[in-house]
């Protein structure tokens, strides 16, 4: 469960990094700034959702450990009208690409695979 914690914080630094990158990249190139505000928007729905999950599976843990009676929710429906809310707000206001938003969505769980790699190749050695 450490490595969950690391590997969520390290998803959430990178992510921040980008988002300042793209910060200096919708102040310096106007001309993109709905693609470039796309990814801004999509890029912090993805990495709350991506918070939410690992919060959602370390409950999860907490649940299979404590031998608790009752139900358990990974919080699905929580995360789609997450996302259909950033992508209906996409498509309502012209200076947010939409195309950037989903991309921009999909970064924090893509970020994951190759930082976990990193920190499971670190711990190992």
């Amino acid at each position: 469960m450490d490595d969950l914690n690391s590997i969520v914080s390290a998803v959430t630094r990178t992510t921040f990094l980008i988002l300042s990158a793209l910060f200096f990249g919708w102040a310096f190139f106007p001309d993109y700034r709905s693609d470039i505000s796309g990814l801004i928007l999509g890029l912090a729905v993805g990495l709350v959702y991506t918070r939410f999950l690992s919060m959602k599976v370390r409950g999860l843990a907490e649940y299979v450990v404590s031998q608790q009676e009752g139900r358990f929710s990974f919080g699905f429906l929580t995360r789609i009208c997450l996302v259909l809310l950033v992508i209906m707000v996409a498509v309502k206001v012209e200076q947010v690409s939409v195309l950037g938003v989903v991309i921009g969505l999909f970064v924090p769980q893509l970020l994951t695979i190759p930082i976990s790699i990193v920190i499971g190749a670190r711990n190992k050695s």
